[in-house]
């Protein structure tokens, strides 16, 4: 263990926080990401259509949008402890209200309750968790770090979608799942309240400010810093090929080609284990590319010739939803709309574009610590960079869940019928995908290039 540490830059004290924001990171979205397992029940179950699941889920990405420049400081000025109580506590109790009153509230009244859910996870929780990450090592392995956060991260998720799945299996329906979720995030909050310690900081008295006024000094810093805005222009067409491959992928399958409930959770299941790939990105930053920005550049382009080859089988492969007009029924799905061959090709090429797109995100932060950010400003910093590239999350979940017809639900929430919808539709989403990763390839680029000549500026 101390050759471990040594050689990837760690104390004990910071491979132990790591854990802990590790853990914390992933059992807080238990509720939100049963979307990612059940993307037809979970709309149904809280009584709104694809499109308004569109609208909730895009939450997400408004409150990063209005609140996380602005409460950067948070992760700079506070308690881990305090911080990671508050923000599961406050997730876990509004989780519980919307399982208990759904379906039956109105639009306004999810989307507060989704607006304030996601106020807790994202503005509060999500800077300092990545300021722990950025400083828990060294420059030189920023790329392990996050590789290491997020295959944790991906382990847990395939385990509670593990969960799901089996209950699937087992008939339970959409809200024992909800309040399962809740009963996660809830037991979270306690173990976070018993074992983190009082006065655990997100770093030590050097990594950290001793004013608001020099917090927020530091925020107006950072976004002088063209590494920012550039790792932020990254992040953002990588995000939105992320909200595809979580959310949408599954749900696509159902909506073309009438895959079914259990079958596009199986799917999902799949594409989440992915998100232990973190991993191999970490080994492969370290050992065998030169930067963090050279593997993305290199993945990236892989990711768009998958991302257009998925077009091409949606567009070739065009059934006529004109014969199911009147939709059908969850237990009759429509059979033979596309070959069995074809079928499991298009499989194979979403699994390998969603394993890509994980890779990329594991680390796509990582290059704002290779760059040397002053470790004081590292919230504010990535604050910054968060609050661009996550704009998809805003606007992904609302164009994608709007290309998809929803199904038609009983009272409690169930679905009784459902429709296809047009595969050229879906086709041409996985073409504005690929040109969004094409952008991110030269965004990748000039990584690498300001990165040398920041070496070459040290150099003299």
């Amino acid at each position: 263990m101390s050759n471990f540490l040594k050689q990837y830059g760690f104390t004990p004290a910071s491979l132990f926080q790591l854990a802990l924001i590790t853990v914390n990171a992933q059992l807080i979205y238990a509720f939100w990401d049963i979307r990612n397992s059940v993307p037809g029940g979970f709309p149904a179950a809280l009584g709104v259509t694809d499109q308004q699941a569109g609208y909730l889920y895009s939450m997400q990405g408004l409150v990063i949008i209005l609140g996380t420049i602005a409460v950067g400081w948070v992760g700079d000025r506070f308690s881990i402890r305090n911080i990671m109580l508050l923000s599961t506590i406050g997730v876990g109790g509004i989780s519980l209200f919307l399982t208990l009153a759904s379906p039956g509230l109105s639009m306004p009244v999810l989307l507060a309750c989704f607006f304030s859910m996601l106020f807790f996870s994202e503005v509060l929780f999500k800077p300092a968790n990545f300021k722990a990450l950025r400083i828990s090592t060294t420059e030189k392995h920023q790329g392990t770090v996050f590789g290491l956060f997020e295959f944790g991260r991906g382990l847990l998720a395939f385990l509670i979608s593990l969960l799901w799945t089996v209950m699937l299996y087992f008939k339970a329906g959409p809200k024992e799942m909800m309040m399962t979720s809740c009963i996660i995030v809830i037991i979270t909050g306690i173990a976070v309240f018993f074992i983190v310690p009082k006065d655990q900081k997100v770093g030590d008295e050097e990594t950290q400010v001793h004013t608001t006024k020099e917090a927020i000094i530091g925020v107006g810093r950072v976004t002088k810093l063209p590494v920012i805005w550039i790792a932020g222009i990254n992040v953002f067409c990588i995000y939105g090929a992320f909200v595809a491959a979580g959310t949408y992928f599954a749900r696509f399958l159902q909506s073309g080609y009438g895959t079914s409930a259990v079958a596009a959770a199986v799917f999902a299941i799949v594409v989440i284990a992915l998100r232990m790939l973190p991993l191999v990105s970490s080994v492969l930053v370290e050992k065998i590319f030169d930067s963090t920005s050279h593997f993305m550049r290199t993945m990236q382009i892989i990711l768009v010739f998958l991302l257009v080859a998925i077009s091409i089988i949606f567009f070739a492969n065009h059934p006529d939803i004109s014969l199911y007009a009147n939709g059908y029924t969850p237990d009759q799905a429509p059979a033979n709309l596309i070959s069995s061959g074809m079928f499991l090709t298009l499989i194979i090429l979403m699994l390998l574009a969603a394993a890509c797109i994980f890779m990329i995100r594991g680390v796509y932060y990582a290059p704002i610590g290779e760059f040397g950010v002053d470790k004081k400003h590292s919230s504010a910093a990535m604050s910054f960079a968060i609050t661009i590239g996550y704009i998809p999350a805003l606007l992904a979940p609302i164009v994608l869940g709007g290309l998809v017809k929803s199904p038609d639900k009983d009272t409690a929430g169930q679905i009784i019928k459902s429709y296809l919808t047009d595969t050229h539709i879906l086709g041409y989403a996985f073409l504005g995908l690929a040109v969004l990763v094409l952008i991110s390839v030269f965004m990748s680029h000039s990584l690498i290039k300001l990165k040398e000549k920041q070496a070459g500026y040290s150099d003299k």
